[in-house]
């Protein structure tokens, strides 16, 4: 999503997710590429929808990224945000499997079933560990030497606080 909560387009660059860490030295990061649509894995990976799409170091992700770790980073801000309100909740799916899902810098214990790709979105819930400020939300996904990617949907919640 680009920030008017509008799909991105096959092959742009999504700027909130920041690759941190590629096992893949030829896609070292820190980009992120919408992957082609209607290319190969799609039709083997769970369905690009209305609300988000596949990313991956790549655009063409069907020509595969190195075995290993992928980090994909989300920065948030939480200022002026009531943090016992504050809980993300959402949907994940990964190639070849989601590792964990981390609050600054801290598991949540959410992973993703090895080659579950084309079985849907997992769910997620975080109600702690946020931050006022800055936070940051981390996909760990372990690829196995073939197409690597992160799909996820998710619906922040949080009530501001009036500053007086």
């Amino acid at each position: 999503m680009d920030d008017f909560n509008n799909l991105l387009a096959d092959g742009e660059t999504d700027s909130h997710y920041l690759l941190i860490q590629s096992a893949d030295v030829y896609f070292p990061g820190p980009d992120s590429k919408v992957i082609i649509s209607n290319e190969f894995p799609i039709g083997n990976w769970y369905p690009n929808g209305d609300k988000s799409k596949w990313i991956a170091p790549r655009t063409d992700a069907g020509k595969w990224n190195e075995s290993g770790i992928y980090t994909y980073r989300l920065y948030f801000d939480l200022t002026g945000h009531d943090l016992n309100s504050t809980e993300i909740k959402g949907g994940w799916s990964t190639d070849n499997n989601g590792v964990d899902i981390l609050i600054n810098g801290q598991s949540t214990g959410f992973a993703t079933p090895y080659e579950a790709f084309g079985a849907g979105l997992f769910p997620f819930e975080i109600k702690s560990g946020f931050q006022s400020g800055l936070n940051t939300l981390d996909f760990i996904v372990n690829n196995g030497y073939a197409p690597t990617g992160l799909r996820v949907e998710f619906a922040p919640t949080s009530k501001t606080i009036t500053m007086k």
